[in-house]
C-alpha cells in the first residue's frame, strides 16, 4: 500500500516550455492561458520510467479527428498503463505465485528427458523380447544406427516469455488486424486421394537382359534413399514394404530393380523395397528372412508400414492391373509364372509373392522360423491363415502373371513334410514371437534398403 502511495506522490506532469499543469488546476489554468499549441511536450514522470509523448500524437491533430484518432488514442493509453503496471508490480511478479498465470513458459519444465531407447520404438503389436534384445552392431556410412541414444530436450535450463501474457494477446489481436490474404495461403489442403484403379494399367514387358546394378542405382532420380517412393500428385492410398529375401544373387537384383521401380510408381503406391540378406554359410532360410524383414521394415517408418508384399527376387510381374496392395484376406500375387505355363500347381499354394496386412501377418504369428533349405514354408504358411480363419485371395488368372529369372536350384528341405505335419499345433509357438537374429547393418541405397542379419539358431 505504501508503495501505491509513493507512486502516486511521484506522478507529475508538465508541459515544455510553456508551463507546468498540476492534477488539480489544469482546467484553470488552460482557461487563463488559451489552448497549446501543437508543439508542446506533455511529460509523464513515473520513477525510473520516462515516457514522452507530442501534443499532436495524443490528440491526433487538427485533421486526425473523428473515431480512428479516438481509438488510437485510448489503444496508446491502454498500452502506457500496462507498461506503468508492469515496471511497478514487476519485481514482485517475479516472487509471486501470480507470474504463473500472467506469464507462458517456453516449454514444460516438468517434462522429463526422452532417449529415443526409451522409446515405443516397435509398432503395434508389440515385438517379442528376443527381437528387442538382437545384437546391433555400429553401423558405417548411410548406416542407420539401431542403438544411438539422443537427448530430446529442447533446453537445459527454464527459460521464461519476458512479455506478460496480456500485453502478448493485445500484440495478437493488432497483428490479426492487419492479416494478409497470403499469411492465411498457409494452410493449403494436403493432397488429394489417388484413384482406387490408377489409368493406364495393363500388361508391361520384361526386360531379362544382364545389367549392372550401378547402373541401375542412377536411374529413378524421383526414387528417394532407401528406395523409398511417394507420389508427388496424389496421396496414396495403400503404404507398402516390399520384402525380398535374398543371398548371392547380385544379378537379379539389377533386373528386379529397374523392374519393380516404374511398375510401382505407376501404381501411385507409397512404398519402399527391403533386400533383406542372409549372413553365414547355413542353408537358406526365406521364411526366416521375411520375419526379419517384416520387423526391421517396420522401424524405417514412422508410423509404420499397413502392407506387406513378400516376394521372390526371380519373379517379375507381367500386368500392372495386379495392384501391389493388400486387401481384406491374404492375396497370392504370383498364381500364373511363365515356367509353370501359368497354370496354378495347387489350390493351397502361397509362395512366390504373396501380400499382407500388418493385421492378419501378426495374427499368424509370421512365417516359421524352422525352415532351412527349400520347399515347405509358403505351405506352413497357408495352414496359419486357414487356422485363424482367413482364406486366400487371387486375381484371375491374366492378371496374377509373372516371369521367372533363371536361377539354379536349392537343395529340398527333407524335415518339410515332417514340420508341416505339427504347423497347426506349433504356430503359436514359432515365428515372430520366437523371432532372435543378430542385425548386422541397415544401409540406405539409392533405390533399396539392405538388411543384413544373421539369422543362425543360438545354441
Amino acid at each position: 500500500m505504501k508503495n501505491a502511495e509513493s507512486f502516486h506522490d511521484s506522478l507529475s506532469c508538465s508541459v515544455r516550455p510553456w508551463r507546468s499543469i498540476s492534477s488539480t488546476n489544469n482546467v484553470t489554468d488552460l482557461k487563463e492561458n488559451g489552448p497549446l499549441p501543437q508543439s508542446t511536450v506533455f511529460t509523464l514522470h513515473i520513477p525510473g520510467l520516462k515516457t514522452v509523448l507530442g501534443a499532436h500524437a495524443l490528440m491526433g491533430g487538427a485533421a486526425g479527428g473523428g473515431r480512428a484518432a479516438r481509438a488510437l488514442r485510448l489503444l496508446l493509453l491502454l498500452v502506457l498503463a500496462l507498461a506503468a503496471v508492469e515496471y511497478l508490480f514487476g519485481s514482485i511478479l517475479d516472487a509471486s505465485p501470480l507470474r504463473t498465470y500472467l506469464y507462458t513458459p517456453v516449454y514444460n519444465a516438468t517434462q522429463p528427458t526422452i532417449k529415443t531407447s526409451e522409446k515405443a520404438s516397435q509398432p503395434w503389436p508389440r515385438l517379442p523380447l528376443a527381437i528387442q534384445n538382437s545384437t546391433h552392431n555400429t553401423p558405417t556410412n548411410n548406416t542407420i544406427s539401431q542403438n544411438s541414444t539422443q537427448n530430446m530436450t529442447r533446453r537445459n535450463e527454464t527459460e521464461y516469455v519476458s512479455t506478460p501474457l496480456l500485453l502478448t494477446k493485445i500484440m495478437e489481436g493488432i497483428k490479426n488486424l492487419v492479416t494478409t490474404e497470403d499469411t492465411v495461403r498457409v494452410n493449403e489442403p494436403s493432397l488429394p486421394l489417388c484413384d482406387q484403379m490408377p489409368p493406364d494399367l495393363g500388361p508391361v514387358t520384361v526386360n531379362k537382359t544382364e545389367i549392372e546394378l550401378d547402373w541401375v542405382e542412377k536411374k529413378y532420380p524421383e526414387v528417394h534413399r532407401g528406395g523409398r517412393y511417394s507420389p508427388p500428385n496424389c496421396t496414396a492410398r495403400h503404404k507398402v514394404a516390399i520384402i525380398v529375401p535374398y543371398r548371392d544373387r547380385q544379378q537379379h537384383l539389377a533386373i528386379f530393380l529397374n523392374h519393380m521401380h516404374p511398375f510401382l510408381m505407376k501404381q501411385q503406391v507409397e512404398y519402399g523395397i527391403f533386400i533383406v540378406e542372409q549372413e553365414g554359410s547355413s542353408d537358406f532360410n526365406r521364411a526366416k528372412l521375411m520375419n526379419v524383414g517384416f520387423v526391421e521394415s517396420q522401424k524405417q517408418k514412422a508410423g509404420g508400414w499397413q502392407c506387406f508384399i513378400f516376394h521372390d527376387i526371380d519373379l517379375l510381374p507381367l500386368d500392372s492391373r495386379n495392384l501391389y496392395s493388400c486387401p481384406k484376406q491374404p492375396r497370392h500375387m504370383s498364381a500364373s509364372i511363365d515356367k509353370l505355363h501359368f497354370k496354378l500347381p495347387y489350390e493351397d499354394i502361397f509362395g512366390g509373392v504373396s501380400a499382407m496386412t500388418l493385421e492378419q501377418f501378426t495374427k499368424v504369428n509370421g512365417f516359421s522360423n524352422k525352415y532351412w533349405g527349400w520347399g515347405g514354408e509358403d505351405d506352413d504358411m497357408f495352414y496359419r491363415i486357414k487356422k485363424m480363419d482367413y482364406h486366400i485371395a487371387r486375381y484371375k488368372m491374366s492378371i496374377a502373371r509373372y516371369a521367372m529369372l533363371d536361377h539354379k536350384k536349392s537343395a529340398p528341405n527333407p524335415k518339410r513334410y515332417q514340420l508341416l505335419s505339427q504347423t497347426s499345433k506349433t504356430f503359436q509357438k514359432d515365428g515372430l514371437s520366437t523371432l532372435e537374429y543378430d542385425l548386422v547393418h541397415v544401409v540406405q541405397h539409392h533405390l533399396y534398403t539392405h538388411v543384413l542379419a544373421n539369422i543362425d539358431e543360438r545354441s
